[in-house]
């Protein structure tokens, strides 16, 4: 396996696409593919999988519910427990903040892949109504 390879073998680059050789496209490392592992859970809507209807966390719904200190709280706390079921073999969660101001709600997130040791970071921000 080539340096930085995706531990546990090939994995399928998200979003999906045809690589350059005609065959599916792999993400870069390790890295890129926990990013892309996050990012659909962190936007998949709960029933949106149809043999997973459990899976996701349902962020880009929040962006058109009530924007508030509560509807933060809420957020978090699902955003927390779906990444505990779904990625806790695969990140440690070091800090999840959600902030609710005016019409911004915006999700920092900075965790630890378990593979690597390896700490990174993302924020998602979208505005609603």
């Amino acid at each position: 396996m080539s340096e930085g390879a995706p531990v546990g073998g090939r994995h399928l680059a998200f979003p999906f696409r045809i690589g350059a050789d005609g065959r599916s496209a792999a993400p870069a490392d390790l890295a890129e593919h926990v990013r892309g592992e996050l990012v659909q859970l962190l936007l998949t809507a709960p029933g949106e999988r149809p043999f997973l209807p459990g899976f996701g966390a349902g962020l880009r719904r929040l962006v058109f519910e009530r924007n508030d200190p509560v509807a933060a709280g809420l957020a978090k706390a699902t955003l927390s427990r779906n990444l505990s079921r779904w990625l806790g073999h695969r990140v440690v969660v070091e800090v999840l903040e959600v902030d609710a101001t005016e019409a911004l709600l915006s999700v920092d997130l900075r965790y630890r892949i378990v593979a690597t040791g390896e700490v990174r970071g993302m924020r998602l921000q979208g505005g609603g109504r």
